[in-house]
This record gives structure tokens, sequence and C-alpha cells, in this order.
């Protein structure tokens, strides 16, 4: 979890995280441990790790402002709406690092209650990595060289308003250097098709909620809903509760984050915001929601179909984790999220 965490700093891409690095890395520690669904084992120690490692992802890109490509544009939509947040990378920083990081300490052990393993103790496992490392040796040139380009890009978006540099500017520098060090090259850009077609849609996503919102029929929709919602007697709280979660068990009907926060991301801010919600409320909650829904069930989120299809946890058993930590994410969320974000000055 601490890996994942850290990693999604310069990772915007949940699937390619979790399922590109990390997925790898578990099964490769299952099966080291003896855990393997071919020979019936999975439940030894595979199940436990393959669950704890996809839940924690979505808390890291919680964490970071880019740690899921759908936490730029949530910021992007909602600035659509006239709800801007200054100095983005910060101030989303300061509002999630709190709970997110409890709810990562904590999903270890969730797991563990939840789908115990059946071998708790693995003494192997540390001399298994040594070996590893020792395969793998020394850092290399372009390893050396990609992580000191992500720790600049980091510095750069941290201090975006200080330098006065935009996001897209340390993004184009640090793929600059990339490509001018070897590191990269444009085969390797050009192959990357899932990042091509990520930009194509967010480009149509945007432009199509910037028209529905000018046309009115953003306005228009949450009137209407939050008329019901006031008519009905709720004040601002539970009205927030109640959307959140009709925002967040909407996924089980929806195969894609994107699609899912591009479809209702705006309207459910402009109703939250209608119903007394604050707007910088309204914004972290759904966008930090569109992203621990993910792991709601087996095709919830890009990852969930890799983590699934390696045969470890039973479609019985994903639901029912599916359930147990959404509904432990909306907890350390709502009860940790609220009081550091009054202590912050969120609301």
């Amino acid at each position: 979890n601490v890996a994942e965490g850290a990693l999604a700093a310069g990772m915007p891409s949940s699937a390619a995280r979790s399922a590109g690095v990390f997925y790898p890395l578990v099964c490769s520690v299952a099966k080291a441990s003896g855990s393997d669904p071919a020979q019936g084992t999975e439940k030894k120690t595979g199940a436990f790790l393959v669950q704890s490692a996809f839940q924690a992802t979505g808390n890291s890109s919680s964490l970071w402002l880019y740690g899921a490509a759908q936490n730029l544009l949530a910021l992007r939509l909602a600035a659509q709406c006239g709800y801007e947040i200054a100095s983005p990378f910060t101030a989303w920083l300061k509002a999630t690092c709190v709970p997110a990081l409890v709810a990562m300490a904590l999903t270890p052990l969730v797991t563990f209650w939840a789908l115990k393993p059946e071998v708790t103790k693995t003494p192997e496992a540390p001399a298994e990595a040594k070996r590893k490392l020792d395969e793998m040796g020394p850092m290399s040139r372009d390893e050396a060289i990609l992580g000191g380009v992500v720790a600049g890009m980091l510095v750069l978006w941290a201090g975006s308003t200080a330098f006065g540099i935009p996001a897209v500017t340390t993004a184009v520098l640090g793929l600059s250097a990339l490509l001018l060090t070897g590191t990269m090259t444009w085969a390797d850009c050009a192959s990357e098709q899932g990042a091509w077609t990520t930009m194509t849609w967010f480009a149509i996503l945007v432009s199509m909620s910037a028209m529905l919102n000018k046309r009115g029929v953003v306005s228009w929709l949450a009137a209407t809903i939050s008329g019901q919602i006031t008519g009905a007697g709720l004040s601002a709280a539970p009205a927030f509760f109640l959307l959140l979660f009709i925002y967040t068990f909407s996924h089980y009907a929806f195969a894609s984050q994107v699609a899912h926060l591009s479809a209702l991301y705006v309207p459910f801010i402009a109703m939250m915001v209608k119903t007394g919600t604050p707007p910088a409320v309204a914004v972290f909650a759904l966008a930090v929601a569109s992203n621990v829904f993910g792991s709601l069930t087996p095709y919830a989120s890009a990852q969930a179909p890799v983590f699934y299809g390696g045969g470890y946890v039973t479609l019985k058993d994903w639901y029912r984790m599916g359930l147990i930590f959404i509904v432990f994410n909306l907890a350390v969320w709502i009860s940790v999220g609220s009081v550091w974000w009054k202590i912050i000055g969120l609301y």
C-alpha cells in the first residue's frame, strides 16, 4: 500500500499502476508462497494479497490529483460549473491526505478480517524479495532519469501557483526531458493507445459537458431534482448523504469510472450545491467517490477485470468484498474526512 500510494503521485493511470505494475508483483509473491489457483491453493495467501492490493487503488488514486485520470476531469468539469479549485495540486493533497492515508493503512486489516488467508506467516518472503532485487541489479540510467524527472514534475505541480507554470507546461517539459535523454522514444509514446484514447475521450466529454451546461440542461436538471429533495424536507446534510450514496451505488450500472463521472458528476455537484452543500465539499466528495467505487464489481474499473481474471477470488467473494469496502471507504471518508475538512476550512 505504501508503494502504491507513492507511485500514484507520478503515475496518473490507476489501471496501468494497479494492473500493470502491482498485479504481477502480487501474483509473483502469492505463487512464491505456494498460492496458485491452478493448484487450488488460491486462498492460501493469494486471495488476500490480490484484494489488499486491488482495494488500495481507490484511495491511492484519491490521495493525489494525478493519481487517476478522472481526478483531472472532475476538476475540469467542476470549473465549467463555476466551482474552480485554486492551486489544484496542493488543494487536492491537503483535502485528501489524512482520510486517504487512514483508509490505506486500514485496508490490509479489513481485508484480513473479511478474507482471512489460510497462511498468516511467510518467513520466506524477505529472502525471496532480496533474491529478486539482486536479480534486478542496480538502478539503470533510464530508471534514474525517470525518477528525477517525475520528482521534478511533482515539485512544479505542487508549486504551480508560486512558479506560475501551468500543469500542462510541466507535463510537456517532463515528456520533453524523457525524449531528449532517450529514456523514452516517440514510438513508446505512440504505442500508448490507452493514453491517446483517454485524451480523445476527455476532449469530447469535456466539450459535451460544457455545451450541456451552457444550454442550461444541467441547471434545469439540478433545480428539478433538488427541488424535490428540499420539498421532502431534507436539510443540507441529509441531502448531501442521499445524493452521495445515490452517486456511489449507481456505479453498479457502469463499467467505467470515467463514463460514470462524465455522465453524473456535473448534475450531482449542482444538486448538492443547490441543496446547501459547500461547493468545495461537493467537488471533492464526488471526485473521491469516483475513485473508491472502482472496486465495487469485477467490471467497475479498468483494473478490476485483470485482478478478477487471475482466479484468486471467486465472483461471490468479489461482490462481497466490493460491498464491504465501499461501506468501509464511505465510513472513513465521511468520519475522518468531515473532521479533517472542517479543520482545514473546507466548510
